[in-house]
This record gives C-alpha cells, structure tokens and sequence, in this order.
C-alpha cells in the first residue's frame, strides 16, 4: 500500500503515515485528541496574529494613518501660518466737546484647518504723529494649562470680529485739537500699531506666537 509502513511487534500491528495526516488516521495512529486540539489552536492562534499585524500596518501607513495637523502650511517650513490681523472699521463718538470715545474694530483671520486662540492684542492709535489712545483686548493665559475665558479661539479658514469694550477715551486738548477735530470732519487718516499673540495646537505640540503689526485706516 502506497506511503504506508506497516511494522510488526509480535502480534500486533501499528499503521502510521508519514505525512499530512487527516484527523480520523491521526487519532488512530497514536495521536491523542488532546494532543491535536492544542496544535489546532496553535494555528488558529497564528493565524490571528497575522491578521492582527496587517491591520495595523493598514491603519499606520494605508488610508487610515492618523495625522493630528491637517491645515494649511507655510510652503517648505510644515508650520502653520499665524493668524492675520486687520482694521475693519474706526467709530469715533463724541462725548462731549473735549472727550470722544476711539472704538477699532479688527477682523483676525485664521488661515489654518484647525482651531486657533488669539489670546491678547495691544494696540495705539495715531493721526499723524500724535497718540489719540491705546487699549488692550483679551487676556494672557497663566500657569502650564491656560484656560479659555479672556481669549477668542477661531475655527479655522474663518474670521471673527472684535473690539475693546468699553473703547477708549481720545482727549481733545491744545495739542491734539487738530487731530482730534478731525476725526469728525471725516478725513483722519489712522494708523494702529501694536502686538498680538495667538496659540495654534499642531501635531500635537503647542505653538505661541506674538506679533507685531502696523495698520492704516482707511
């Protein structure tokens, strides 16, 4: 008979294949079912091994990567861009016939697919060369966790308005009369300088920023 051996001991006979033995052949040539369950486990235990490997792999370089960061880019550098500030509109309102309240109104765009802070801006306001005032909005974020309440997180490619509230007070006096008189006979030329910080989380790290900026308006 083909790939069998037949060995003889007395008078008993044992049969035994050689290879690939099917389950029924292997229990009857010696094979204890204890013995052929752990060995099927063995495999099954491998195999899901395997699986499990692959899926990884999948998930770490395939379509299902994790990348925290996904906004836009300064070209070459793989940072992201800091948020822009401009002046969308000056309101003066007179107090009275010495005081008028400055009110600047700045629009902050986030250039960036995720979430940015703008956490403070100080700002000065001229005409010419005289300081009409100077105001601050927001507040600075203290300690290792720095908490929300003072700052203005923007979503990203979005834009949000804002202004000091109360605005500050211009006082008209010998010096900045002219100016002064100005800003309501509708041809005051502002500038508005000043610094501001921002806060983007990127990649999982965080990046503070602070700013410097001179604005005209109009």
């Amino acid at each position: 008979m083909s790939g069998l051996v037949v060995l003889q001991t007395g008078n008993k006979f044992r049969k035994s294949y050689y290879k690939h033995l099917p389950q029924a052949t292997a229990l009857k040539s010696g094979w204890s079912r204890q013995k052929f369950i752990v060995n099927t486990k063995i495999i099954y235990a491998t195999g899901g091994g395997i699986a499990v490997a692959a899926i990884a792999i999948f998930f770490i370089f395939g379509n299902g990567s994790i990348t925290p960061f996904h906004g836009n880019q300064n070209p070459g550098t793989g940072k992201p861009m800091n948020i822009t500030l401009s002046v969308k509109n000056i309101l003066a309102t007179k107090l009275d016939d010495e005081r008028a309240s400055v009110q600047v109104i700045f629009s902050a765009h986030n250039p960036n697919e995720n979430l940015a802070t703008l956490e403070t801006i100080e700002y000065r306001v001229y005409i010419g060369q005289l300081r009409m005032v100077g105001g601050n909005i927001g507040e600075s974020p203290e300690g290792m966790v720095a908490s929300q309440a003072g700052s203005y997180p923007i979503i990203g490619n979005s834009t949000v308005t804002l202004s000091q509230q109360p605005p500050p007070v211009a006082v008209r006096n010998n010096l900045t009369a002219t100016a002064w008189d100005s800003m309501f006979a509708k041809d005051a030329k502002f500038r508005v300088e000043g610094a501001y910080s921002s806060r983007i989380i990127a990649r999982l790290e965080q990046d503070t920023t602070l700013n410097e900026f001179s604005l005209t308006f109009p």
